[in-house]
């Protein structure tokens, strides 16, 4: 199958987009004092000698290995700042402007725009997305049997935006609306299969436009790599003709972290999930089995279905310097009823990995992980951040 070729008109499109935030967010920065140029806060930044933390801007080079991707490079902008109405303000946490862009080995281009401002004292939080990629792609079928010798190669562009409002109704606390719109296009499919034969939901591309609701709870001590507290998200969304969206679905999920010192350092962290679907929904946003966060081990979107639910733990076990190692295990399933779940068929997963602390004050660590999950599937992490 031929993939789709670059589209540079719409890369381009983006890039002006995410080339006026940039600006828009450089007009900010110049009203605040210059105190540091982009080379010493980088080397701040990896010395964890940072000063000020306050406000600044980072960028990082970044590099990544899926089974989906293979190999990937890009960059990273992060421009961190605080919103307070004056300098008493303890309770307001950093908020920041991220910029990302990618290429792999597999053809795959990502670039993307992502905020998360908190507003004085967090009584607001402002959440957002702008993103556009191409993605070459495989699709196995739909349900928990599906077999990999159904392999089709497909591959889509995707435009979306998310703006999320949030009211802090208690500390750390927040309850709020979100709106999403994705656009898939220019979808090709192999001449011969399930996706050409037209009869799977989404296949010739879709608008999907949705109005959420979402609570969050989060207690962790640190959102890059938590030692102790808990983090608690639901969301509920609803896709409707009324507001844009080509096909009518619902769309509910549930997340839950803990994390438990316990002592010299060490940390067991657990995290159970839930997606629920309803409706005419497209296989894009069907529930999935695998990726670089739970259930390690499957390639991503290996196993598709209507819902999902899954559990995994992992243990943190510091070594010397900045070396640290993670043990680590999940089970789960997806399912398009509860009563069809084979419990002896349950997909699982275990592994180990090392990591690398690049930012001891922020506790950021690289991640070097192997999983291996049932039927001879198995995959190689190389990321920044923790899976949870």
């Amino acid at each position: 199958m031929a993939l789709a070729p670059f589209s540079f008109l719409n890369i381009k499109r983006f890039l002006i987009l995410l080339f006026c935030l940039t600006l828009l967010c450089l007009q900010v920065a110049k009203a605040q004092p210059k105190k540091k140029t982009w080379a010493k806060q980088l080397y701040d930044f990896y010395s964890d000698s940072t000063k000020d933390a306050s406000k600044g801007l980072v960028p990082l080079p970044y590099i990544f290995y899926t089974p989906d991707t293979r190999w990937a490079a890009g960059a990273i902008g992060v421009y961190y700042f605080k919103l307070r109405k004056d300098q008493f303000d303890t309770l307001t946490r950093l908020s920041y402007v991220k910029f990302l862009a990618d290429y792999t080995q597999n053809r795959q281009f990502d670039a993307w725009g992502s905020w998360n401002v908190f507003l004085s004292e967090e009584n607001w939080l402002l959440k957002g997305e702008l993103r556009y990629r191409l993605f070459p792609d495989r699709y196995y079928g739909i349900g928990p049997r599906s077999d990999k010798s159904n392999e089709e190669k497909f591959s889509y562009e995707l435009m979306t935006f998310k703006k999320l409002v949030m009211r802090k109704i208690y500390p750390r606390m927040f309850l709020g609306l979100d709106y999403q719109v994705t656009r898939y296009y220019n979808v090709v499919k192999a001449s011969q299969g399930e996706l050409a034969s037209g009869t799977v939901t989404g296949s010739q591309g879709s608008v999907n436009s949705g109005i959420g609701i979402v609570y969050t709870s989060d207690r962790r001590d640190n959102i890059f790599n938590s030692t102790k507290g808990h983090f608690f998200e639901f969301s509920s969304y609803f896709y409707e003709p009324a507001w844009g969206s080509e096909f009518q679905f619902s769309n509910y999920n549930i997340n839950f972290s803990k994390y438990h010192p316990l002592g010299s350092d060490w940390v067991l962290g657990w995290q159970v999930s839930s997606v629920i679907n309803d409706g005419q929904v497209p296989f894009y946003n069907l529930a999935a089995v695998g990726g670089e966060e739970i259930l390690r081990g499957y390639a991503r979107n290996r196993f598709r279905d209507l819902n999902f639910a899954g559990a995994q733990a992992e243990l943190r076990i510091p070594l010397f310097w900045r070396i640290g190692a993670v043990v680590f295990a999940g089970a789960g399933e997806v399912f398009r009823k509860p009563e069809q779940i084979e419990f002896n068929r349950l997909k699982y997963s275990f592994g180990s990995g090392l990591r690398i602390k690049v930012n001891r004050k922020e506790n950021l660590n690289i991640r070097l992980d192997y999983g291996i999950g049932r039927d001879g599937n198995s995959a190689f992490y190389f990321a920044v951040g923790e899976a949870f």
